[in-house]
């Protein structure tokens, strides 16, 4: 080999690696913004978009309106509910909104209803495609709904039916096809002993009463409409959320038809606990505390987290002096607004 070539060959690879890598700097350092002018771009164009953006695992728009075209046409358990529906839906039914129930993923049906005592309400439904499911029960009260203590199923509380698994105990198989259940809701006093309380079954009292069944779906597997039951990239097919009957305490059997017309009780709307008039004055009350300012009472500068204490401490508290508000007393019940209603 000619060693006089092989060096010039070198020397001209070396020369031109050099020559690139210095116009690769040059053209680098030419077209890199300065970091002023970086920041300003990603603030005006980029920050808006990100402060708007949905969640990841967030439903996309036709979930959520396939999942409100689904459910909720059969008088009895009505839904779906929550920030998704009242505020991305065209036209929300008045039910439909969430109220303190601020979250964007959980979904809720409600069925109300006041049966005489003796009866037998049973419900048939499938475990959602969800994080976390829940049946409870409430009953009217004191102007509002208060939860029935210990009646209430969890997911991983409920019995599947027979040829059917729980997908919410620990190791089950979470995409299973035969996820199917029961439960019942019985006018009766719930047993003294809790080992003779019937399988899935929630008591709800032996008085004719009002009560609630509120169903909890937290946030639905990837792909499946808001109520985790049907996978929201196919044609919407309009169905029941659970299919229902009932036998009276003389073993009178009602159809779904004949459930709706005799004990379904229209959704009600609670009033507001301070009206808007009544606000106003308190926030423009001279007896306010002086730190106070009408433009943004009863914000306070410096955050202070407390209990909840019932509303005379906690709404009409707040505009108070902190030695005044101090010397109102606990509140042991819990306040609610008026419900308006009417049978279906």
């Amino acid at each position: 080999m000619n060693w006089g070539l092989r060096n010039e060959l070198s020397t001209d690879w070396i020369f031109c690696i050099r020559a690139w890598s210095i116009l690769t700097v040059a053209v680098f350092l030419i077209s890199m913004p300065s970091v002023s002018s970086a920041q300003t771009e990603f603030t005006q164009e980029k920050r808006m978009p990100a402060q708007n953006a949905e969640r990841y695992g967030s439903l996309p728009l036709g979930a959520v309106i396939r999942t409100d075209e689904r459910y909720g046409h059969d008088g009895l358990i009505l839904g779906p509910r929550g920030w998704d529906f009242w505020n991305r839906l065209e036209n929300p039914k008045p039910s439909q909104n969430p109220n303190l129930w601020g979250d964007k993923r959980p979904t809720y049906f409600v069925g109300q209803v006041k049966m005489p005592p003796g009866t037998k309400l049973t419900l048939r439904g499938q475990f959602p495609h969800a994080r976390y499911f829940k049946l409870a029960l409430y009953r009217f009260e004191r102007s509002t709904f208060i939860a029935l203590g210990g009646e209430d199923f969890a997911a991983w509380d409920i019995e599947p039916d027979e040829g059917s698994i729980n997908p919410y105990i620990v190791g089950a198989d979470r995409s299973a096809e035969n996820r199917d259940y029961t439960a019942h809701i019985v006018m009766e006093e719930p047993p003294a002993d809790p080992s003779d309380r019937a399988t899935n079954t929630m008591y709800a009292g032996a008085e004719e009463q009002l009560i609630q069944l509120v169903i909890r779906i937290y946030v639905s597997d990837e792909g499946y409409d808001s109520a985790g039951l049907a996978r929201a990239d196919v044609p919407v097919a309009v169905a029941p959320y659970m299919t229902y009957e009932a036998t009276l305490a003389d073993g009178t059997r009602l159809s779904p038809d004949e459930i709706v017309e005799r004990f379904a009780v229209l959704l009600g709307f609670a009033a507001p606990p301070v009206e808007i008039e009544p606000w106003y004055k308190m926030v423009n009350s001279p007896e306010n505390d002086p730190a106070l300012d009408p433009a943004s009472a009863p914000a306070r500068p410096e955050v202070q987290w407390e209990l909840f204490r019932g509303m005379k401490y906690t709404v009409g508290g707040a505009f108070m002096p902190p030695e005044k508000r101090a010397q109102i007393k606990l509140q042991t019940e819990m306040e609610g607004g008026a419900i308006r209603r009417r049978p279906i």
